[in-house]
């Protein structure tokens, strides 16, 4: 009898884009009893895709023939977790909480739906993954009662943010092995990171009254949102100037974890006080 392989999503930049915007969530909202219930659902929500792969054929019809049973069972025993965990946070979450967790369900069922087909790896399979973690940070901080600024701004951040990678990544692949519809993203990546700084150096000097580069008075705020974009946009623009080999993605990605672990940081300093 085969033994079961790990049923573990092999797409390791997914953990970081659910992470941080959890982490995000936790520093500006605080920590509250329904945004761990549903940080609790959305790790089972990531780790379930592996399973669910397996069983749609996404990894192939030997891999199904040969793991279905174990993949059926993972994806009980973690909707089990989600059931669970989203009846704690329906019981516990303010209303304030509900848009945000309505419009993150929608973004779900997209990713579900694309899950089942095995659309997910598809460029734009990943950017409505991307932008449903983004979301994550959005119910997390409504949840403990954070509001406006602090639930909305760092949502846009981590899309914007996540997308830019994702377009990254798909360029590296391109410039080596071209192939398919995604040779638009070699041109578009340093664009979008162009314009990701251009908002964050813009920003910073328009909103410091009597100018220079110290922003005060009520924008100040608004200056270190737009400045958190800068990190990443440092990192895609330099990834999509500088030739990088595909095998070199591992290192690519710890690179933008420390990119996104500076813009949590910057965040931080922008609301963390409201």
């Amino acid at each position: 009898m085969p033994q079961s392989p790990p049923l573990r999503p092999r797409e390791h930049g997914a953990y970081a884009m659910l992470t941080f915007p959890i982490l995000s969530g936790w520093v500006l909202g605080g920590v509250s009893w329904p945004g761990v219930a549903f940080a609790a659902a959305a790790v089972a929500g990531l780790l379930a895709h592996e399973a669910l792969a397996v069983t749609s054929g996404g990894r192939g019809e030997r891999r199904r023939s040969l793991h279905e049973g174990a993949a059926r069972r993972t994806l009980a025993r973690l909707a089990a977790v989600l059931v669970v965990a989203g009846g704690a946070f329906a019981l516990l979450a303010p209303r304030a909480a509900w848009l945000p967790a309505i419009l993150a369900l929608a973004l779900v069922s997209v990713v579900g739906v694309l899950a089942y087909l095995g659309r997910t790896k598809t460029l734009a399979g990943e950017v409505v993954v991307a932008v449903a973690f983004a979301w994550v940070h959005g119910v997390v901080a409504a949840a403990a009662g954070e509001e406006g600024a602090g639930v909305f701004a760092p949502v846009a951040v981590w899309a914007v943010s996540f997308v830019a990678a994702t377009l990254a990544v798909h360029a590296i692949k391109f410039r080596f092995k071209p192939r398919g519809p995604s040779g638009w993203t070699v041109v578009a990546t340093p664009v979008v990171a162009l314009a990701m700084g251009g908002v964050a150096v813009a920003a910073w000097v328009g909103w410091a009254p009597g100018g220079g580069w110290t922003p005060r008075g009520s924008w100040a705020p608004w200056a270190w949102v737009a400045a958190s974009l800068l990190p990443k946009a440092l990192v895609v623009g330099g990834v999509s100037v500088v030739p990088v080999h595909p095998r070199h993605l591992k290192r690519v990605g710890w690179t933008l974890v420390a990119a996104d672990t500076t813009t949590l940081a910057l965040l931080a300093l922008a609301l963390g006080g409201g």
